[in-house]
């Protein structure tokens, strides 16, 4: 094994992708970092990796693995207590290793995929749609938001759906005001998207602009010490005003009784699903990563995803 404990380094800990004792997790690891995979999945991948073959199986190598060894292995996360979507988790990322293995011919001594096997009888968890997810609460939720740019930054959640992370990624110049849109380049599964907006948020942002103190950097939203804006900010950011507006209370952990920046994207998607946008527009402005064998046939126009976002878009009516 090289010196390094890190195959990919990185400023925070979710970006550190963990060099695996095994060359074939490491090819694996270099090959989903070359095709786009964001290191925070990664980096997810590399630690249940090290989990699994340095620690629990350390004599097992990769061709080794059994049905049998996976159904050990999901009984030890049983032992900790974890939820079933999080023990899913950690078998689709051994799974999605078997998967890219099985595809290469140098690696033979792989003949089979043992975690798929188990992971087909360990059946996801869908949570149901917090109380709090209303376009009533999200609206009231930004307009209890006092700094200029926290205001911004959450009216771009509630009326984009985006992610909180591509939300923090936007520079300058992915403002496409005049046009109507805004590129969002670090979507998931290494997608970039231009997303429509409307007027109401085009007045927003561009109010903001004139308020705007550089920092230094190109990013729209920085943060106090410079550089770009940080999730774990921005969550603090929605929860105070969440408490502050009504919506939940001061300290609220229930999953139906929250509201965080990621109810913003199902207030969007409920939102935008009862307007009657087709599910193949609402798919690209949301950006999602996976789709079924025909979305991959279905080219959205930009401008016939703006015409349908309009029709279905409600506004904000917030104080500037």
């Amino acid at each position: 094994m090289a010196d390094s404990e890190f195959l990919f380094d990185g400023e925070v800990w979710e970006k550190k992708v963990y060099r695996n004792k095994h060359t074939e997790i490491n090819d694996w690891l270099r090959s989903k970092e070359t095709t786009g995979k964001s290191r925070r999945t990664l980096n997810e991948y590399s630690r249940t990796a090290k989990k699994f073959f340095h620690e629990e199986f350390p004599e097992l190598d990769p061709e080794d693995v059994t049905v049998r060894d996976i159904e050990e292995y999901l009984a030890k996360l049983n032992q900790r207590g974890l939820s079933q979507n999080t023990k899913r988790r950690y078998l689709e990322s051994l799974s999605a290793f078997y998967s890219w293995a099985l595809q290469r011919p140098r690696y033979q001594e792989i003949t089979g995929n043992p975690a798929a096997v188990i992971l087909e009888e360990v059946p996801k968890n869908v949570p149901e749609r917090p109380d709090c997810a209303t376009w009533e609460n999200a609206k009231a939720i930004v307009d209890a938001v006092e700094d200029p740019r926290n205001f911004t930054l959450t009216a771009i959640l509630a009326k984009t759906g985006c992610r909180a992370s591509e939300a923090c990624e936007i520079k300058l110049d992915d403002l496409l005001l005049e046009e109507g849109f805004i590129r969002l380049r670090k979507r998931k599964g290494g997608k970039q998207t231009v997303v429509p907006i409307d007027n109401e948020l085009k007045q927003v942002i561009e109010f903001y602009q004139t308020l705007r103190t550089s920092k230094g950097t190109d990013y729209l939203f920085e943060s106090v010490k410079g550089g770009k804006m940080k999730r774990k900010q921005l969550r603090k950011h929605v929860r105070n005003a969440a408490v502050k507006a009504g919506v939940m209370e001061e300290g609220e952990t229930r999953f139906h009784k929250k509201f965080t920046p990621h109810t913003f994207r199902t207030v969007f998607t409920t939102q935008m699903r009862n307007q009657g946008m087709p599910d193949h527009i609402l798919k690209y402005i949301r950006g999602d990563s996976k789709t079924e064998t025909m979305d991959i046939y279905t080219r959205v126009d930009r401008t016939q995803a703006r015409k349908q976002y309009l029709n279905c878009i409600k506004k904000l009516n917030t104080q500037l």
